[in-house]
């Protein structure tokens, strides 16, 4: 179990995404395990990684 908040877990899953999205060419391994890290931490919020990033707002 993490002690991260759901907004924190919504923007840790908006970084690995964009990792995954800048990453892809130059390191597509790396790139594709940042994008299923994504979707195990949405997963376990039940949402998609899509829904994710719908959801977050600013980290007050």
């Amino acid at each position: 179990m993490s002690d991260r908040t759901p907004q924190e877990d919504l923007l840790v899953i908006e970084a690995l995404v964009e990792y995954h999205h800048d990453r892809l060419d130059v390191q597509p391994i790396r790139a594709c395990h940042a994008k299923v890290l994504a979707d195990e931490i949405a997963t376990t919020h039940g949402l998609s990684i899509e829904d994710a990033l719908r959801q977050r707002t600013a980290i007050r």
